[in-house]
C-alpha cells in the first residue's frame, strides 16, 4: 500500500447485485457515491426474471461475505433461493449497511463522457435535467440488459413464435403447446423441463456438447445442496487432470447412488436416483470434450429429468439447421411441428449511454466497445488505457461457483484503488497479464468456450488471484497449526467468502470464523478429493511435475 488516503465522488451505473456491493465497500472506504437505477425497485435482473425462478448456486456460496440475512438457520441448513428471496436479500442487505439514501430509483443514464477541462466523469440522465461530475465511474449495470437471439434460416418463414426465456414469466404459458427450447444451460434445464410438464410436446436443440451437469441438491433435498463440495480442497484439484477427476468423481457418486439404494431404500430406486443417474452417464459420455474443469457446469438437473421422466413427450435434438411455416428441421434432418422456439442463448453486453451518446468521442467508444470482451480487461475489470478511472464490475462468471462473491471482491479491489491505498501495474504490465490470463483459460476451458463466453473463468483461481491482490487471502499454513478446526472448514467446507474477511482490508475476523464454522459441509466426497490432492501434490512437491501443481496454491 501506498499514498495517501483520498475521498472522491464515484458514480456507480446500475442497482443490482454489483451495484449494492460496489457501493457498500466505496462507502466503507469513505468515498461519496451516487448509483443510477433506472427501474423503481432495487435487485436488478433478480425483479424480472420468470416468477418459478430458484438459484443454482445455495445461499452459502452466494450471500456477501458480511451479511449472511434475516434467515438464522440457513447457514445449518442451506439451500437455494428463489429469485423473489434473493432481491429480498438484496434490499435487508441495503437497509442493513444503509444504502438507500444513495440511490437513486428510476433514472437512466443517458450518456457518459470525460470532460477533459476538468478531469471529470459527466453523467447525463435521459430527462437531462442535470449533469452529475464524477472522478470514478464503476459500471455495474451487469451482463442481462440485452437479450443474444440466434438467427435461424428461413426464419422470416416461421408462423410461429420466437422468444428469449426473458421473455417468459410464469411456465404456465407452455400449456398444451409444441415447444422448442433452444440451449444447454441452467435456464434451459428449467425451461425444458416446464415445457415437458405443461406442453403436449418438447425438444431440447444442443448444438455441441451441455454443460457439466450437477443437481441442485445432492439426494433430492434431504443431505442439502450439491455445491456443499464446491470446497478448496475440491478445487485444488489440478486442472490438467480433469478427465480423470471427473471419472474418479463420477464413479464415485454412482456406487454412492447404488449403496445408498442398496441399503437405505430396499434395493428401490425412485425417481431422483434414475435422474441422478442419468445426468452422471451423460458427462461420462462427454467427458474427453467437456469434464468438469473445462466447460461452464449446468447447475440444474432438470434437463435430465425432462428427457427421462418425460421421455415420451421430451426429446434432444442437434443444433436448427432452418425453419419451415410450423416446423422446425434439425441438423440430422429430422423435422418437427412446433408453436414455440424459446431462445435460452444468453445475453449480449452492451453499453448504450456511451453507444449512443453524443458526448463520448471516438476513442471513449472504442475502449468501451473492446470492454465487451470480459476476459480483455485486467482481471475482467479494468482496461488498461482508462486504469482505475472506470472499473466493470460483475462481468466475470465462473465456470463452475456463484457470480456474487466475484462481484464483491472486485468492488473491495476497486474501493481500496480510488483510496490509492492500492495501485494498477503499468499499462504495459496489464496487457503482458491479460495476454497471459487469456492464454491460460484457453488451455482450461478451450478456446471454443473461451472465445464464445467472454466472461468465463475459473471460481477458485480468480478469488484467490483478487484476494492475493487485495491482501485478504488467508495464511492456511498458519491456521492449520494454530486453529485445526477452522482450517478444516477452510479447506473442507463450502467456498464461503467470508473466508476474504479474516484478513486484510476491512476484516472481520470473528464475524467470519462463526460463519465458516457454523456453516453446514460434507465429508464422503472431501475426503475423496483430500486423498486425490495429497497424491498430486507429493508428485509435484517431490518430482516437480508441473501438471500435478495444485491448482491457487501459487499466483497465477
Amino acid at each position: 500500500m501506498n499514498g495517501q488516503d483520498q475521498r472522491l465522488d464515484v458514480g456507480i451505473i446500475g442497482g443490482g447485485c454489483s451495484g449494492l456491493v460496489t457501493l457498500k465497500e466505496l462507502v466503507d472506504e469513505g468515498h461519496r457515491c451516487r448509483v443510477f437505477e433506472k427501474s423503481n425497485v432495487l435487485g436488478g435482473l433478480y425483479t424480472q426474471a420468470y416468477q418459478q425462478g430458484v438459484f443454482v448456486s445455495s445461499h452459502l456460496l452466494t450471500m456477501f461475505s458480511d451479511f449472511v440475512g434475516k434467515d438464522v438457520d440457513i447457514l445449518e441448513k442451506p439451500r437455494m433461493l428463489s429469485f423473489i428471496e434473493y432481491a429480498q436479500y438484496l434490499n435487508d442487505y441495503a437497509d442493513h449497511f444503509q444504502l438507500k439514501e444513495f440511490i437513486q430509483l428510476e433514472t437512466e443514464v443517458k450518456s457518459l463522457w470525460k470532460d477533459f477541462s476538468d478531469q471529470k466523469w459527466k453523467v447525463r440522465l435521459t430527462d437531462d435535467t442535470q449533469i452529475y461530475s464524477f472522478d470514478r465511474i464503476a459500471i455495474c449495470c451487469g451482463v442481462f440488459g440485452n437479450i443474444s437471439l440466434p438467427t435461424f434460416q428461413n426464419q422470416d418463414l416461421f408462423q410461429g413464435k420466437i422468444k428469449h426465456m426473458k421473455h417468459i414469466q410464469r411456465y404456465e404459458e407452455f400449456q398444451d403447446k409444441h415447444i422448442c427450447i433452444v440451449g444447454s444451460g441452467e435456464s434451459a434445464s428449467d425451461m425444458i423441463l416446464a415445457a415437458a410438464q405443461f406442453g403436449q410436446k418438447a425438444y431440447l436443440s444442443i448444438r455441441k456438447d451441455h454443460g457439466f451437469i450437477v443437481p441442485r441438491y445432492i439426494h433430492g433435498d434431504r443431505f442439502g445442496p450439491a455445491d456443499l463440495d464446491t470446497s478448496r480442497i475440491h478445487h485444488s484439484i489440478p486442472r490438467a487432470w480433469g478427465v480423470l477427476h471427473t471419472a474418479i468423481d463420477m464413479f464415485n457418486s454412482l456406487i454412492k447412488s447404488y449403496l445408498n439404494c442398496l441399503f437405505y431404500q430396499k434395493g428401490r430406486s425412485t425417481d431422483y436416483d434414475v435422474v441422478r443417474r442419468a445426468g452422471i452417464y451423460m458427462n461420462l459420455k462427454q467427458i474427453r470434450t467437456s469434464n468438469v474443469w473445462t466447460t461452464y457446469g449446468t447447475k440444474n438437473s432438470n434437463i435430465v429429468e425432462a428427457l427421462v421422466k418425460y421421455k415420451h413427450k421430451c426429446q434432444r435434438k442437434p443444433g436448427i439447421k432452418q425453419l419451415k411455416a410450423h416446423s422446425v428441421v434439425f441438423e440430422d434432418n429430422t423435422e418437427e411441428y412446433v408453436d414455440e422456439i424459446v431462445c435460452c442463448t444468453g445475453f449480449k453486453t452492451s453499453f448504450p449511454f456511451i453507444e449512443q451518446s453524443e458526448d463520448a468521442d471516438d476513442t471513449l467508444k472504442r475502449y468501451f466497445t473492446e470492454a465487451k470482451i470480459s476476459h480483455n480487461l485486467y482481471k475482467h475489470c479494468f482496461h488498461p488505457d482508462l486504469g482505475d478511472e472506470v472499473a466493470w464490475i460483475g462481468f466475470a462468471r465462473p465456470a463452475l461457483g456463484a457470480i456474487p462473491p466475484l462481484m464483491e471482491l472486485q468492488a473491495r479491489w476497486f474501493a481500496l484503488l480510488c483510496s490509492k491505498k492500492l495501485t494498477l501495474p503499468s499499462k504495459a504490465e496489464m496487457n503482458e497479464k491479460i495476454c497471459k490470463y487469456v492464454k491460460y483459460l484457453e488451455w482450461q476451458l478451450t478456446p471454443y468456450r473461451v472465445n464464445r463466453l467472454t466472461n468465463l473463468t475459473d471460481y477458485l483461481i480468480y478469488s484467490d488471484d483478487l484476494a492475493r491482490t487485495i491482501g485478504c487471502r488467508p495464511n492456511f499454513t498458519r491456521i492449520f497449526f494454530s486453529e485445526p478446526k477452522l482450517w478444516m472448514k477452510l479447506m473442507c467446507g463450502p467456498l464461503l467468502n467470508a473466508q476474504y474477511r479474516l484478513i486484510g482490508p476491512h476484516a472481520k475476523a470473528k464475524q467470519a470464523k462463526d460463519v465458516i464454522l457454523k456453516a453446514k459441509w460434507v465429508k464422503q466426497p472431501n475426503i475423496l478429493y483430500f486423498c486425490m490432492l495429497t497424491c498430486y501434490a507429493f508428485f509435484y512437491l517431490v518430482f516437480r511435475i508441473e501438471s500435478c501443481k495444485p491448482a491457487s496454491w501459487y499466483p497465477l
